[in-house]
């Protein structure tokens, strides 16, 4: 009796470890890509704050130049496209955030995919690089657009 345990004990072992299902590469991949994109996010998300107060401060400075008689055109100009700058910077965010959070369930942002699909996990890495790609190009622009309006306003 004790052996007829033993063995059924021994093939249920073999059983569960034999059917375990292996996480395929491409999971791991959309998994490490997914932390990849959502901490670009994390480390620019602060900086929306700074944009909004040097847009202000720019423009409370254009406005003084402008207000001179003799106002420089050109030096209007650059505050002018530094505060524009600044203000694409902040759209890009916003519109890369809705952008994602279309693509991407957030059970998927969090937990990593729920199918064993290949084909699906192929097409969802695929996007998740798309993602990756304009998450570092609106990463990019906002802190260019943040060292430029600094540099002026430090003029």
């Amino acid at each position: 009796m004790k052996s007829i345990v033993k063995i059924f004990g021994l093939i249920s072992i073999i059983l569960v470890v034999a059917c375990k299902e292996e996480t395929s590469n491409e999971a791991i991949a959309f998994e490490t890509q997914m932390k990849k994109t959502i901490q670009i996010h994390d480390d620019v998300m602060p900086k929306m704050s700074s944009i909004n107060n040097l847009i202000s401060k720019l423009e409370a400075e254009k406005n003084e130049l402008e207000a001179k008689e003799d106002s420089d055109s050109d030096e209007i100009k650059i505050y002018q496209s530094a505060i524009n700058n600044l203000k694409e910077g902040h759209d890009l965010m916003m519109s890369w955030m809705k952008s994602f959070s279309n693509s991407f369930s957030r059970a998927e942002i969090n937990s990593g995919l729920s199918t064993k699909n290949q084909d699906s996990i192929k097409a969802k890495l695929n996007l998740l690089d798309a993602q990756y790609e304009s998450a570092q190009n609106m990463k990019n622009s906002i802190n260019q657009a943040l060292e430029n309006a600094e540099r002026i306003l430090a003029n």
